[in-house]
């Protein structure tokens, strides 16, 4: 479609953008491909970059928790919002849980598992990976869902993707 605004085009001009995928694994490639693509429009290397696509991958893994291997009809949303020296990704479960969801612990009060390749084998070190990648995490559970909200610090954006 010639003159339709590509997603990076939407960002630049609102701030934001929001997909609603399935919460089904296939899918988080969609997203993963997303999150780089808006992340090279900010001043981060390309370490750090990985590292944001890494946490958010995760975060989608947590927050859906066992709703990634069935075909639940309510969709994962990611919404990725920026400022001028920031970027905020907020990864949310649509089912409701009335504000019943696990929160995101404080990251002194989140401790690395004893055996982090057990851990990652059981499902029990995404937390504490997302926690160590990025600049917060704070998360939310209400009638709408539970969230994760990741936020990256970032150099000031001067309107020019990175080269």
């Amino acid at each position: 479609m010639v003159g339709s605004p590509t997603a990076v085009e939407h960002v630049e001009r609102t701030g934001g953008i929001q997909i609603d995928v399935p919460a089904q694994p296939g899918y988080l490639a969609l997203v993963r491909m997303l999150v780089h693509t808006l992340a090279q429009r900010r001043d981060l290397d390309d370490e750090r970059i990985e590292d944001l696509v890494l946490a958010v991958s995760e975060a989608c893994g947590w927050v859906v928790g066992s709703r990634l291997t069935t075909d639940s009809p309510r969709p994962v949303q990611v919404r990725w919002s920026e400022s001028e020296d920031g970027c905020v990704i907020e990864v949310t479960d649509t089912t409701s849980h009335d504000g019943d969801a696990p929160s995101v612990p404080a990251p002194d009060e989140v401790e690395l598992p004893p055996d982090p390749g057990r851990a990652a084998l059981e499902g029990e070190l995404s937390l504490p990976l997302v926690l160590a990648l990025v600049d917060e995490v704070t998360s939310s559970a209400g009638p709408n869902g539970s969230s994760v909200h990741i936020t990256v610090n970032c150099g000031p954006w001067d309107g020019q993707p990175s080269t």
